[in-house]
């Protein structure tokens, strides 16, 4: 079984979840690594209890429960994060990186699966309509009558121009998956400058509800977004898109070059 040791590997996939968890590098403003290369004496131990349940969401996060490992397996598993840590770690040799490339397949198969049953999800009848009324109600939006769910926060002014059609507007907007987690950088953009009449339906419907200075969260039912048409790729098909947008400029048609 030592082909299956991953040695120093591991550590690192634990490393960035412990940053990805906590939001921290655990070091001082600035990128600083004082605090972890010298730590407090005073300081009072973790219990055993986080580190159990860092190890559950590191397991959970990397699809380890629906790989099929057995009971050996998994102690093969634990055996090398044991050994990496005591300067002892496996050597990657070959026939641990043909397991390696097999579980990376693995778990690109279980990605595809779940989804495909997000997707389809959505097709369900009923399905769409339940999840835009929870949508509203969780978030306080409201609701116009294309579909669109929408909450606006005037800007500092408290008014001003709002964009036509036929105008370029400058806006930011970082994109969600349906799970109002998942970000989609295909659909994000900072300070980008695009003509109205180039973007998503239900984006250009709620441009023209805000002001310059203005910020909203808005959520496109797939007819509202790329519909029939094709989609991103990493974007699953007919699914709900959430969006936060602020609205930095508009630039009148008869001023666009």
């Amino acid at each position: 079984m030592k082909s299956l040791r991953l040695g120093p590997f591991v550590l690192c996939f634990l490393i960035a979840l412990i940053v990805d968890a906590s939001g921290q590098t655990g070091g001082r403003p600035g990128g600083s690594t004082d605090a972890v290369n010298s730590p407090d004496a005073s300081a009072k131990p973790f219990p055993t209890t986080a580190f159990a349940a860092i190890g559950s969401l590191f397991a959970q996060s990397s699809h380890l429960p629906e790989l099929g490992w057995d009971e050996t397996q998994i102690a093969a598993f634990l055996d090398g994060v044991n050994a990496a840590l005591h300067g002892r770690g496996y050597a990657f040799d070959d026939t641990a990186r043909a397991v390696s490339a097999e579980m990376g397949r693995r778990v690109q198969e279980i990605e595809t699966h779940k989804k495909q049953l997000a997707s389809q999800a959505f097709t369900q009848p009923g399905r769409l309509e339940q999840y835009m009324k929870e949508m509203r109600k969780r978030y306080s939006l409201q609701q116009s009558e294309s579909g669109l769910a929408y909450d606006i926060q005037p800007g500092r002014s408290g008014g001003g121009v709002r964009p036509r059609p036929g105008d370029t507007v400058v806006v930011s907007c970082v994109a969600l998956a349906a799970d109002g987690t998942t970000k989609l950088p295909q659909l994000s953009n900072d300070h980008i400058r695009v003509k109205m009449a180039g973007l998503l339906p239900g984006f250009m419907e709620c441009l023209q509800m805000m002001s310059v200075d203005s910020q909203a969260r808005f959520i496109l039912p797939p007819a509202l977004s790329f519909g029939e048409n094709e989609w991103p790729e990493g974007v699953d098909r007919g699914t709900p898109l959430i969006f936060f947008v602020t609205l930095h400029e508009v630039i009148g048609a008869e001023a666009a070059p």
